[in-house]
């Protein structure tokens, strides 16, 4: 029997400890070439792998109240979510004006090319301009209120033209500034000419959306939908739901909508919809039952890191586009489940609460050793300029993270998807900066 244990204990040592297990593979030619296999160790992929080797991982990292507090000191002291409750019933018609106007400066700044190759002429927004119809906001914006109806995207400019920085950024739309899943709500203060396009406030952003991708309703009916005390979140990466047992859309993971019962592996829940004139209309739709969960996850290292780990391989999606996911929002899905509301862009990530590790001075070997002796698994996220990463742990020696990156470098095309890598990857133990502490 003492043979048979030490045999075991030998496979699986040998079966984990490969040569360069922590490195893409990419042949030694000078050609720059794809990534196609991430880590040679297989088991880095598993989220298993990973929660095993935390001392408790079912422990509560934030209770439902401590929860509560960190999203209010997000919204009201950092000022980096927007609460529906909060949405004033009119706005200054100078501060929409210079919203949209603003917006639409840093855009043309930014952007040079149509997704065709073909240069963008100054008439183009001088015509667009005139579409936003900038002249008719009066000194007082009365709000309307809205919910999305769809998967919808939210644009800098009311226009579904990808723009782009240079050619062959194909897959940059600087125009794509997020992505609203369903039942998002928004207030509406502005529309275009022909009423195709609204311009509104967003939790987490402001921009603009079709008409067709939202209804309207009044203020009090909205926040009931929001604020049910029965709900499930959805928590796959996609969820399809149906009405009427045909398919309506997909849910991203993090979504919350109104419980009503359980059928069978279903489950039911109301959905907002909207009718030929665009009003609110609560329509009930279903959902699979292990897609979803009545209520939040509890918020521990294990529920965070068995979520992340469903995204493993998705696509990267630049600002929500093609319904996809990048580095942020990544992460504001992952933690949605367990009731965290994070912001929308990596730096706003990275600067929420109080409690931080400062990397920026440190050395590659000081900035592993502190995150290895002082991260929090499933409660720490890693910031380096214009990206943001999940702390995962650490494997000999090496500290890890789960991340949705685009991640091209001289030697490799873009990896442009969800993977664990080890902070070596693209040497961005030498560029990371922060490590935020979500608790």
């Amino acid at each position: 029997m003492r043979f048979i244990s030490i045999f075991i204990a030998i496979l699986l040592f040998y079966g984990c400890d490969e040569v360069g297990e922590n490195m893409p593979i990419l042949s030694s030619k000078k050609e720059k070439q794809p990534i196609i296999i991430v880590n040679k160790n297989r088991h880095l992929n598993i989220a298993d792998f990973w929660i095993d080797r935390i001392k408790n991982p079912d422990e509560i990292i934030m209770s439902r109240e401590e929860i509560e507090k960190f999203n209010s000191r997000v919204a009201y002291v950092e000022k980096k979510l927007t609460n529906f409750k909060d949405i004033s019933p009119t706005y200054s018609g100078g501060w929409v004006r210079d919203s949209i106007k603003g917006m639409l400066k840093t855009l043309k700044s930014q952007v040079e090319y149509f997704e065709d190759g073909n240069r963008i002429p100054n008439s183009f927004f001088n015509e667009l301009r005139d579409y936003m119809n900038l002249r008719d906001i009066e000194s007082s914006v009365k709000t309307r209120y809205a919910l999305t109806v769809h998967y919808t995207n939210q644009k800098i400019i009311p226009t579904r033209l990808a723009l782009l920085k240079s050619r062959e950024q194909i897959f940059f739309d600087r125009n794509q500034n997020s992505a609203l899943d369903i039942g998002t709500p928004i207030a509406i203060l502005h529309s275009t000419k022909d009423g195709k396009w609204h311009y509104g406030v967003a939790p987490t952003s402001s921009g603009w959306v079709r008409d067709k991708d939202i209804a309207f309703g009044t203020k009090s009916d909205i926040d009931g939908f929001l604020n049910t005390k029965k709900f499930i979140i959805t928590t796959e990466a996609k969820s399809s739901i149906k009405i009427a047992g045909r398919y309506y859309d997909y849910l991203r993971m993090g979504v919350r909508l109104p419980y009503i019962l359980t059928v069978d592996n279903m489950v039911m829940v109301l959905v907002p919809t909207r009718d030929e004139n665009g009003t609110l209309i609560l329509s009930n739709g279903t959902i699979k039952s292990n897609h979803t969960h009545k209520g939040y996850l509890d918020y521990t290292p294990n529920n965070i890191l068995t979520e992340a780990f469903k995204f493993l391989n998705a696509p990267y999606g630049w600002g929500g586009s093609f319904g996809e996911q990048d580095c942020s929002k990544f992460i504001q899905e992952v933690y949605a489940t367990v009731g965290v509301k994070m912001p929308r862009n990596s730096l706003s990530q990275s600067m929420v609460g109080d409690k931080f590790l400062d990397l920026a001075p440190l050395s590659k070997e000081e900035k592993s050793a502190l995150l290895i002796n002082s991260a929090h698994i499933g409660a720490t996220i890693v910031h380096l300029n214009g990206h943001i990463m999940l702390y995962i742990g650490d494997y000999k020696g090496e500290p890890y993270v789960i991340q949705t990156v685009w991640g091209d470098s001289k030697r490799h095309y873009p990896l442009g998807r969800t993977a664990v890598t080890t902070l070596n990857f693209n040497d961005y133990i030498s560029k990371i900066d922060r490590a935020t502490f979500i608790e």
